[in-house]
């Protein structure tokens, strides 16, 4: 049976759905802790410019991931949102819904490929 969009929110498919949203956001989490910790470990302990460059481009690294996970765990909870009010699997742009295969991928997309299509060719300009 293929599932269809957009979930009822109290059905198996969107439970489905949900702990797999839910999975992700403690890995994410787990993730940041792991990050902040190697960075706050390297601490103070420079011993000359090199060491002090080097410390730097970690923690700048540690930072950028950081900042990616958190952009990301936003958008989980987005989608935990639609999930709970009935829209998930809808593309927020053309109201169509989302190719399963796409969610199945990427379980926090919030637009059809067309849709993200053209955003990103709108960003490229």
């Amino acid at each position: 049976m293929a599932i269809r969009y957009p979930l009822d929110p109290a059905g198996a498919d969107a439970a489905a759905v949900r702990e797999t949203l839910r999975a992700r956001q403690r890995s994410l989490a787990d993730e940041i802790a792991a990050t902040r910790g190697t960075s706050e470990a390297r601490g103070d302990e420079v011993l000359d410019q090199k060491d002090e460059a080097t410390r730097r481009e970690f923690n700048e690294i540690g930072d950028a991931e950081v900042a990616r996970d958190v952009g990301e765990l936003r958008e989980i909870e987005a989608a935990l949102r639609r999930l709970d009010e009935g829209r998930y699997g809808l593309c927020a742009a053309c109201d169509a819904a989302i190719d399963p295969r796409r969610l199945q991928a990427e379980p926090f997309a919030v637009r059809c490929a067309a849709c993200q299509t053209q955003v990103e060719r709108g960003r490229r300009r």
